[in-house]
């Protein structure tokens, strides 16, 4: 009886840990996209390249950042349509909405971003897996 006890707590122990596991991996994506996002709003695409890519990803994201940057591209407004996390694939999506302008142009354009994203277990934390969209 005690063997069985012994077998069910462990059990149960080991359950609860996976779970509060997939947990903190679900909080962290809505962190990770949240902040992601807000970066790109308040015109820090550069320190989101660098803070969500991966090294092999980054010096492309970073060349479109610079493009981005030259045309005049100012965020005005960004809202979170869909988000997905699965834990028990270590993927996600966000789909955002952008509103922006493009200097010298004053038309206020709204453009849809498919994100996404990876959990990479080194780090422990998520990372985008797509590039910019095309600001035009």
């Amino acid at each position: 009886m005690r063997v069985l006890l012994g077998i069910v707590v462990a059990g149960s122990c080991l359950l609860l840990t996976a779970c509060a596991g997939k947990s903190g991996m679900v909080e962290e994506f809505g962190r990770s996209t949240k902040a992601y996002n807000r970066m790109l709003r308040w015109q820090e695409i550069e320190s989101a390249g660098m803070t969500y890519l991966t090294a092999e990803r980054r010096e492309t994201f970073l060349a479109q950042a610079a493009i981005l940057k030259k045309q005049g591209l100012s965020i005005t407004d960004f809202r979170i349509i869909f988000s997905r996390c699965l834990p028990e694939k270590r993927k996600g999506d966000v789909v955002a909405e952008f509103d922006y302008i493009l200097m010298p142009s004053n038309t206020l354009k709204t453009i849809s971003y498919h994100q996404e994203w990876s959990y990479q277990e080194k780090g422990g934390s998520w990372q985008l897996d797509t590039m910019l969209p095309p600001f035009e």
